[in-house]
């Protein structure tokens, strides 16, 4: 059967769009950065909330949540570019930065089995930010790496530690997932793989104590990816076997908000 003629003009149209969108992406962006910046500056200082991050030295900008840049992303983004880029195509653009950047998200997921639906807050990193589920993780930056831990840990040490780091490499993606393949070779079991989804990357994963055969055998799980700036995103996550469709879940769902902000160009990116 023959494709429709209106469907063929429809993805047509839609490509076109795409295309002059990402002519004025770079100045859109920085347009939009610019507008947050200032509004930031303007706002006073607020209290960190019981669970708020605080800034670690040496950082190469801050890890801070920052209340003033989050709530004026969506304001930013309308008032800036409105004026000097009225065509459909940015305004997709903008909705779609609007979206990524939104104080909070309604996350409707599936574990074990069971749908769940939770309330995740945003959280800003060295050059990304990612959705939180505050009512069971938090955030806590160190030098160099940003740790999502437990809120409340089990005092079983029966359980083994569940956590999600993020931080960066400066080496390519392939390099740096082979180099994490050899330090986990004393792990009984252990691949190395390119995916597509959370992220477009390698995935390294090991399974440790008898290789899958019992409940608490700990899971190791890397991704590797582009930062955009020559060098590789490294997200590890650890928990144990039994919590595969549990935590494993979470953190899976966790990557598909995961953003990156910043690169050499000043562009926003969506891994």
């Amino acid at each position: 059967m023959g494709r429709d003629p209106w469907d063929q003009e429809i993805a047509d149209g839609l490509k076109k769009g795409t295309d002059d969108a990402m002519r004025h992406k770079d100045e859109i962006w920085m347009a939009i950065k610019e507008r947050i910046h200032n509004e930031q500056a303007q706002q006073p200082a607020e209290p960190e909330t019981r669970f708020a991050p605080r800034e670690s030295k040496g950082r190469r900008r801050s890890g801070r949540r920052a209340a003033g840049w989050i709530a004026g992303t969506a304001a930013a983004a309308a008032i800036v570019l409105t004026v000097s880029f009225q065509t459909a195509p940015v305004q997709a653009f903008i909705d779609q930065v609007k979206e990524w950047f939104a104080p909070q998200k309604t996350v409707e997921q599936e574990l074990e089995g069971m749908p769940e639906t939770s309330v995740d807050q945003l959280h800003e990193g060295a050059d990304y930010v990612i959705y939180i589920d505050e009512s069971r993780f938090k955030m806590v930056h160190e030098s160099g790496v940003d740790r999502i831990e437990l809120k409340e840990k089990p005092t079983d040490d029966r359980y083994p530690e569940v956590f999600m780091e993020i931080s960066q490499e400066g080496i390519d993606p392939k390099s740096a997932a082979e180099q994490l393949q050899k330090e986990l070779q004393t792990y009984p079991k252990v691949e190395a793989n390119l995916v597509d989804e959370p992220i477009q990357g390698w995935e390294v994963r090991a399974v440790g104590g008898t290789g899958g055969k019992e409940w608490d055998d700990p899971v190791i799980r890397y991704y590797v990816f582009d930062n955009g700036q020559g060098g590789s995103f490294v997200v590890k996550q650890q928990y144990f076997l039994e919590a595969s469709e549990g935590f494993g879940a979470r953190f899976h769902n966790m990557m598909k908000e995961f953003h990156i902000t910043s690169n050499h160009n000043g562009e926003a990116t969506k891994e």
